[in-house]
């Protein structure tokens, strides 16, 4: 489909994808629009037979811009005519943005080269949403166990690699189940690490059980601490299988106690202190007798006021805690 009909040339210019409007407007505005013709190729494969007969018989020179592989080029098949990739008029990698295209049109043409956009400003880090009640988790596991391993799984909690909390992440339920691997990999240490596996609620419910189980019947001695917001936050708040309205919601506490673990505590992440000497706790009862689960629970703000009215809170900051940590920017506290 031509872009621009009526236009004759022996100069061509084929693009396909998104790339067909930034050629568009790169056209109109370095003043070729009604000089050279511009084709948008609507099924790149198979490309029609007519179409390629058509840029054989009547082109001098063409220029194929398209993403990815340069399926265009390849069947027009005729290196002594065709810019693209190939030739290496159009970049083989990255993103082909307007301004890239713009570069590669006006080269083609022989025009002078727009000039260079300026380097955009380097990103930041994300991070855990102020006053989410995994900030406080983390703290707590840092201050609690300095020099352990840090397992986790997949969630928004994975963003605790950003607080040095968060040493690996490979697949659903794989926190449990890497950490049972460490644990097997540093047991005939004199001083094996101290091992903390964070994962989800509703990620242990999907694929953590099973791996607990296997971890228990293991006697592997590492603490697991389920990060228990009552919702599945990262993918849109759906609920969980402890949060399902009717009477099949089922107990976290005693689904985890049903796979043999004997060290089960639920505790208040914003109780800082109150949770680190827990998770010290859990880590002193799992040297010598295995598995240790304890959670944080809080529900999530968004989710529990869709179920009921609740008064309004302020997110405050609090200065103590992030002076003797120097691991995250500020711990929230949530207050009515």
């Amino acid at each position: 489909m031509q872009l621009n009909p009526g236009v004759t040339g022996r100069r061509v210019v084929v693009v396909s994808g998104v790339v067909a409007a930034h050629a568009r407007e790169v056209f109109q505005d370095i003043g070729i629009w009604d000089r050279i013709p511009l084709f948008q190729v609507l099924q790149p494969f198979p490309l029609h037979t007519n179409f390629i007969q058509y840029l054989r018989g009547s082109c001098e020179s063409l220029l194929v811009i398209e993403e990815t592989t340069g399926v265009i080029e390849m069947q027009i098949a005729d290196h002594h005519r065709v810019h693209g990739k190939t030739s290496g008029a159009v970049p083989s990698v990255g993103e082909l943005s307007p301004e890239t295209v713009e570069r590669v049109i006006c080269r083609y043409m022989d025009l002078s080269e727009p000039q260079a956009v300026p380097e955009a400003a380097p990103g930041r880090r994300p991070t855990l949403c102020a006053g989410c009640p995994h900030r406080a988790s983390f703290f707590a596991i840092k201050k609690a166990v300095p020099r352990g391993i840090y397992t986790s799984d997949i969630g928004c909690y994975t963003l605790g690699l950003n607080l040095g909390a968060v040493h690996t992440v490979l697949c659903m339920g794989a926190a449990v189940s890497q950490a049972a691997g460490f644990y097997h990999a540093h047991k005939h240490l004199e001083k094996p690490p101290d091992i903390v596996a964070t994962i989800g609620d509703s990620t242990f419910f999907h694929a953590g059980v099973p791996a607990l189980i296997d971890a228990v019947s293991q006697n592997v001695r590492f603490v697991l601490v389920i990060l228990d917001n009552r919702t599945t936050a990262m993918t849109g708040n759906q609920p969980t299988p402890a949060t399902m309205d009717g009477t099949g919601a089922i107990d976290l506490e005693t689904l985890v106690q049903g796979c043999g673990v004997t060290f089960c505590r639920v505790a208040d992440p914003y109780n800082v202190e109150d949770f680190i000497a827990l998770l010290k706790e859990a880590v002193e009862y799992s040297r010598s007798n295995g598995p240790a689960v304890g959670w944080p629970a809080i529900p999530v703000f968004l989710t529990e006021h869709r179920r009921t009215p609740r008064e309004r809170r302020s997110v405050c900051r609090s200065p103590k805690i992030v002076t003797g940590a120097g691991i995250v920017s500020s711990i929230s506290s949530v207050r009515p």
